[in-house]
């Protein structure tokens, strides 16, 4: 699970990398349509992170029928949301992409990326939906496959139509947005070929069509986790938004240090949805000791990686800028900036681990909230404060946001922490195991 959704990052990764060697105004542009689109994205993949728990369950319930009315409802959110979501992609999106964009050619280069690109957001949701199902059924395999073949066929694609390659156009960005939605509409079509007519114990064996417009079980339990995930992804685009008064270049270093961390920060991600199916797991056949044995394991785990990343990011903070960009400008920003961001990732991993712990309970809604008062009741007015108002501003310029985030991100951790021992108390003595309550 930690190999695919990494695999998955890294097609952002190569898009980020191509752009960056092809044109420091093009890199901007993506970075500032990928700060706006991604929120609704994270929020489309957050709804479906509502499956796993319930698979999970489910399946060691010993009640795999049910799971064709989950992954039903699965469908029917994706599809709706995902068109709502590309609606809002092309019509409202562009108008910010105008206001933030300080040259005319990044400004006209965003908008055709979010046009490109839009479409596939159905598809984001859908292939995520598939993702979560076959990992809950202990089936990490064919999602692997899936993200290994699609970041070859990006890679491929990329380097076709960024730079014009075997007689095609060149399109920069713009062909960086139709690789990326040509891998996604790829990734569904493999997921649904193969669980339909080659897995010889097919997990999703039936559409029921009632439900694919009845789906309030999974949208209580996933709608918390979207906005959740949505907040968060939110706050590292606001970084965007708000370095861009700084200008494009400022924009090109923020986008090289959203990706690098957001590609070190996606294994954390993955242990967050393995918490969210290993909790769920022990409790219905352990209870809360099976629980606490395993969170143990995963903390210590995730501060053994997040401990040699920030080793390898303070080393090479100079060196590693240089893989996106040859700009020397862009790179002496992104540096100083990881030298910060390097920081905040304990925080970081704790507050993914034990929100995917609270996943497993299926307690949403305490995690969203937490996420809402210290991500944007914080991190946003504090960094902004040390970026322009405190008596460092001049000195820290853009650096204090991230200052800021790092902030939020500790009392986020601290928070859902706490949240965290309060459940465990709740649960003390008890299994989930009946229908009724698995339900």
């Amino acid at each position: 699970m930690v190999l695919t959704m990494t695999l998955e990052l890294s097609i952002s990764v190569v898009d980020t990398i191509m752009l960056g060697h092809y044109s420091a105004l093009h890199l901007a542009a993506v970075g500032l349509a990928s700060s706006l689109w991604l929120p609704v994205g994270c929020f489309l993949i957050g709804v479906t992170f509502g499956i796993t728990p319930l698979v999970t369950r489910h399946l060691h319930g010993r009640q795999p029928k049910l799971v064709n009315l989950y992954m039903s409802q699965a469908v029917g959110l994706s599809v709706g949301l995902g068109v709502l979501a590309s609606l809002v992609a092309i019509t409202i999106l562009p108008y910010f992409a105008g206001l933030m964009a300080t040259e005319e050619e990044t400004r006209q280069v965003s908008v055709t990326y979010l046009y490109i690109f839009a479409p596939a957001l159905p598809m984001l949701a859908l292939m995520t939906a598939y993702k979560n199902l076959f990992e809950a059924a202990g089936r990490p395999g064919f999602p692997l496959f899936v993200a290994s073949f699609g970041l070859v066929l990006n890679i491929l694609f990329n380097y076709v139509l960024i730079f014009g390659n075997f007689g095609f156009p060149e399109m920069g960005a713009k062909g960086a947005a139709l690789a990326s939605a040509l891998s996604l509409y790829l990734a569904v079509a493999l997921f649904f070929v193969y669980d339909r007519f080659l897995n010889k114990t097919p997990l999703f064996t039936r559409l029921v069509w009632r439900y694919t417009r009845k789906f309030s079980i999974l949208l209580n339990v996933g709608a918390p986790a979207g906005f959740a995930f949505a907040f968060e992804v939110g706050l590292f685009s606001s970084m965007t938004w708000l370095i861009s008064s700084f200008g494009d270049l400022a924009l090109g270093g923020g986008q090289i240090v959203m990706s690098y961390t957001s590609f070190l920060f996606t294994p954390m991600m993955a242990m967050s949805a393995v918490t969210a199916i290993v909790v769920a797991k022990a409790m219905s056949k352990e209870g809360v000791d099976g629980v606490r044995k395993r969170i143990r394991v995963i903390v210590w785990l995730g501060l053994t990686y997040v401990s040699s990343c920030f080793v390898i990011t303070q080393v090479f903070h100079e060196q590693i800028p240089f893989i996106y960009s040859n700009n020397a400008e862009v790179v002496a920003l992104a540096a100083s900036i990881l030298l910060i961001s390097s920081c905040y990732q304990f925080p970081d991993m704790l507050q993914t681990v034990f929100t995917g712990a609270l996943r497993g309970f299926r307690d949403t809604r305490s995690t969203m909230i937490a996420f809402a008062v210290s991500l944007f009741g914080l991190s946003i007015p504090f960094g902004f404060w040390l970026s322009h108002y405190s008596p460092w501003a001049e000195t820290l310029s853009l650096r204090g946001f991230y200052i800021g985030l790092g902030a939020g991100l500790t009392l986020l951790a601290v928070i859902l922490i706490m949240r965290f021992r309060v459940i465990l108390v709740r649960y003390e003595g008890r299994r989930i195991a009946s229908p009724r309550e698995v339900a």
